[in-house]
């Protein structure tokens, strides 16, 4: 990721900061909800160990630790990483946050239980590919450890598409290049997004079992976000 990109994502959060943390709704519903095509265990929250990659505000951390789980955390710049272990702090919330990136995870292999990338996992570091993030999110899991993330959804349905995706550049490679984040911090990075499930089980097929795929579609007010949300069994 280049300086700019870092600085300004360092900036975004730094000046959204609140005391207050407040989970991401699709994260509760797959933590914590039974539904007829989620395959997904949660006989290990009790003292499992649980990586939120790229944890920004921090704000799924209560959450996390009210299912009993260990948390730890990857961020890429150190000043993200002190206001988030700052915040967690005085909520009473122990975490081991570290600096590090989607292809570089400064943690033990098969050291954890889950994985949670929330809005994280999909950003391509420049030379990079989704396999690569893949591959190393995947090493750090136990065998039979979850993976829990959400990715850009394109669709052909008849609703406004993803407004992160909005005139993004498709890439021989299959990722696409943003060019109108309205929020002015992300164009120019390479994304991986989906436009089926059957090409998400088929990505994670070789190193997963048990995929779980779910869909969300909302307009906030006119900004169009349209997700994959998915869970699947290190095999």
């Amino acid at each position: 990721m280049k300086e700019d990109v870092k600085q300004a994502y360092s900036n975004f959060h730094l000046s959204n900061k609140s005391h207050h943390l407040y989970p991401t709704e699709w994260v509760i519903r797959t933590m914590l909800g039974n539904y007829p095509n989620l395959k997904y265990d949660r006989s290990k929250y009790a003292g499992g160990k649980i990586l939120d990659q790229g944890f920004g505000d921090g704000r799924n951390m209560p959450l996390l630790h009210n299912c009993g789980l260990e948390i730890y955390g990857v961020e890429i710049t150190q000043e993200t990483v002190d206001m988030v272990s700052s915040a967690t702090s005085k909520l009473g919330i122990p975490t081991t946050l570290k600096v590090g990136n989607n292809a570089n995870i400064p943690f033990e292999t098969e050291f954890f239980d889950y994985v949670l990338a929330c809005a994280s996992c999909y950003y391509i570091d420049k030379n990079g590919t989704f396999d690569d993030n893949l591959e190393e999110i995947t090493r750090v899991l136990k065998p039979g450890g979850y993976f829990i993330a959400n990715f850009p959804a394109f669709t052909d349905l008849p609703i406004p598409s993803n407004f992160i995706l909005n005139n993004s550049i498709a890439t021989e490679d299959g990722h696409v290049i943003i060019t109108n984040d309205p929020f002015g911090i992300r164009n120019g990075y390479k994304f991986k997004a989906f436009r089926s499930e059957h090409q998400i089980i088929e990505e994670l097929s070789d190193r997963y079992c048990d995929i779980s795929v779910g869909y969300t579609f909302d307009n906030f007010y006119g900004l169009q976000q349209n997700l994959y949300i998915v869970t699947a069994k290190k095999k």
